[in-house]
């Protein structure tokens, strides 16, 4: 069997890229053909994905398309006479980006608009969450294929320090670093005075990073940290040294943060959107309330509350037998073969 991904964009550390390679893995294991093709390239991947003009496919491949954003280029793949299998990681919502960045708000309602042009021209539809499906009618399911030995090695022990709060993901409006610092000032002035909070991803724009800042100087200062571009051993100590991974997102397709808190035994307080809820399971504290207020005391509550971290972290590595590989692999191939 021979399958070929495309993707609209590939990056060194892109999520859908990282997939993507990590499924060509797992084709060349079963013994199947194929290559990952990318209408946009990041010249840092080098040629570990082919530009999208080399794709040729035989006639008798298979096409995985990747969708995770407004992708003209892949247009014309809808065209070919091969047997296409669309699997859709989700667009954010434009309107976070409206006041923020407008060309990022266009390019999203864009690709909102066009997927389902696209589910509809494709053999099979699926999505790397239900969540993510549901939005295309279909109820086929592949998750993000996550490597435990790519996380680094899980702690051992609860980190000591002062009670360190940890976010990892895009720094962009819909993921809302701005109530996570309002609610770490909320903790030092209230509950916990040495409270911390760090921040780790990248910007969406040098602008917001800015504004982000601001208002931790403002609300917390000395407290918050941001950090990008962390390589793997980084972003692992990181886990290491968090009391509590907080994501008060306001749209989710999937969360692999939520998985490597999990590997690395970190207690998670997460706002119930979009996936989060089937990823979590029952592993985590989800909380729809919106009051900061009740969200600090319930942060305060947990970091105060030994028997409940410990029950939580029991849960969150149960929770990623569901996630294995060797399980999101079966999917998958399910999934592919005709």
């Amino acid at each position: 069997m021979i399958v070929h991904q495309v993707l609209s964009g590939a990056g060194p550390v892109d999520a859908v890229t990282v997939q993507a390679l990590r499924f060509r893995e797992l084709f060349r294991g079963w013994g199947w053909g194929g290559d990952v093709f990318a209408g946009n390239l990041d010249p840092r991947v080098g040629r570990r994905v082919r530009p999208l003009g080399e794709l040729a496919p035989e006639p008798d491949a298979t096409i995985l398309v990747h969708y995770s954003a407004y992708a003209p280029r892949l247009r014309g793949v809808l065209d070919l006479p091969q047997r296409k299998v669309l699997l859709s990681h989700n667009v954010t919502p434009p309107r976070w980006f409206w006041d923020h960045e407008p060309m990022v708000a266009i390019q999203c309602a864009l690709g909102r608009r066009q997927l389902p042009e696209f589910a509809a021209r494709c053999d099979v539809v699926a999505g790397v969450s239900a969540f993510n499906a549901a939005e295309l009618g279909s109820d086929r399911v592949v998750p993000i294929l996550v490597e435990p030995a790519s996380m680094g090695e899980p702690r051992t022990a609860e980190p000591g320090g002062p009670p360190t709060l940890l976010f990892v993901g895009r720094l962009a409006p819909h993921k809302r670093q701005d109530e996570l610092i309002r609610l770490v000032a909320l903790l030092r002035r209230h509950r916990l005075p040495d409270a911390r909070l760090r921040l780790v991803g990248s910007p969406l724009h040098p602008r917001f990073e800015r504004e982000l800042r601001t208002l931790a100087d403002a609300l917390a200062p000395g407290a918050v940290t941001i950090e990008s571009g962390l390589d793997p051993a980084a972003l692992a100590a990181r886990y290491r040294e968090a009391h509590a991974l907080v994501c008060l997102s306001e749209h989710e397709g999937f969360c692999i943060p939520l998985l490597e808190a999990f590997h690395h035994g970190v207690p998670v307080v997460a706002r119930p959107v979009g996936g989060i809820p089937e990823v979590a399971g029952d592993a985590a504290l989800l909380v729809e309330d919106r009051d900061l207020a009740v969200l600090a005391e319930l942060v305060a509550m947990l970091l105060g509350d030994a028997p409940l971290r410990h029950e939580l972290r029991a849960r969150g590595r149960a929770r990623l037998a569901a996630y294995a590989p060797d399980a999101v692999a079966a999917q998958l191939r399910a999934l592919l073969e005709p």
